[in-house]
């Protein structure tokens, strides 16, 4: 038995424009499923683990990155520490605004484009399902963030402001919303004072942003980590040390052509471990999800713990 869970509003609903495609390739396959339908925040996650402790054979999740990160961590949650290897596997249908750990998997925008195309919504069903139906899977690594799991990026700084002021001016903005919060967030820009031990290195300082990297792009397309891999048992940091107002306004259109990289003020770090620490609370996005923590983050990877249909 396979399980579809999906995330009815991802993507404006487009979540549910795709399920039926979905369910028709499996229906005439004669292939058993159930769809689960989310209906609140972290109902992904808890309808993941409970599939999870009654059996499955593997779940496919319809959503953005959010959902994904709801699921993924929901599956951990039932194994965690009963097997290095998850053993339900994950198929990935996109329909979020973002996409972006599936960016990474596919190797760049064109590919996932021509892949899960919105406007093609059968062809994008029927590779998900040819994935699923003939056991193609790649093992990556899963992160965690005091022991929540996560797939692509958690970040902290200016660039989770903007996905928490996004929220509130979705209604308003529309598509725009983004937009609009990355203006109200450069407009209040603060550093923050952080301590990152990294146990064989202990960095102090005020930064901009920090990303603790599994994937390589976030906020739609951006390459914040062109660098990471998803399979390597390690965690890659991307510190973007303090910059003013308009420093950290230039730094967006950047992202999207990695030239970044080449800033004096930006710095690519690799680990297995690290631990924030913040003197106030602050904002972790975690696959665009957040959450408001204060004091110390202690991020871990759990290599090759997932294993994904492709």
């Amino acid at each position: 038995m396979y399980h579809i869970i999906v995330n009815p509003v991802a993507g404006h609903g487009h979540g549910l424009v795709r399920l039926p495609f979905l369910a028709r390739l499996f229906e005439s396959g004669g292939v058993p499923y159930e769809v689960l339908q989310t209906t609140a925040p972290m109902d992904g996650y808890e309808k993941a683990r409970n599939i999870c402790a009654a059996g499955s054979d593997g779940i496919i999740g319809i959503g953005g990155d959010g959902t994904i990160q709801e699921i993924v961590a929901g599956m951990e949650a039932a194994f965690a520490g009963q097997a290095c290897v998850i053993p339900v596997p994950l198929g990935i249908f996109p329909c979020g605004s973002g996409n972006d750990f599936v960016l990474t998997v596919e190797g760049g925008k064109s590919a996932t484009v021509r892949k899960y195309d919105k406007r093609k919504d059968g062809q994008a069903a029927q590779a998900v399902f040819e994935a699923v139906i003939n056991g193609r899977t790649r093992s990556v690594d899963i992160m965690k963030a005091d022991g929540m799991a996560f797939l692509n990026i958690g970040n902290i700084g200016i660039d989770a402001r903007i996905v928490r002021n996004a929220l509130g001016f979705k209604k308003r903005f529309g598509r725009y919303a983004y937009l609009a919060a990355a203006y109200k967030s450069i407009a209040r820009h603060e550093n923050i004072p952080l301590t990152i031990n990294m146990g064989d290195e202990v960095l102090e300082g005020s930064y901009t942003l920090a990303a603790v990297c599994n994937g390589q792009y976030y906020g739609g397309g951006m390459h914040i980590a062109p660098c990471a891999r998803l399979d390597d048992g390690l965690i890659t940091v991307c510190l973007a040390e303090a910059m003013s107002r308009l420093e950290a306004m230039a730094i967006f259109p950047l992202l999207l052509l990695k030239l970044h990289t080449y800033l004096r003020k930006v710095r690519f770090v690799q680990c297995e471990t690290l631990t924030v620490t913040m003197p106030r609370a602050e904002t972790l996005c975690l696959d665009g999800n957040l959450y408001e923590k204060s004091g110390s983050i202690t991020f871990e990877v759990l290599p090759k713990a997932l294993r994904i249909f492709v």
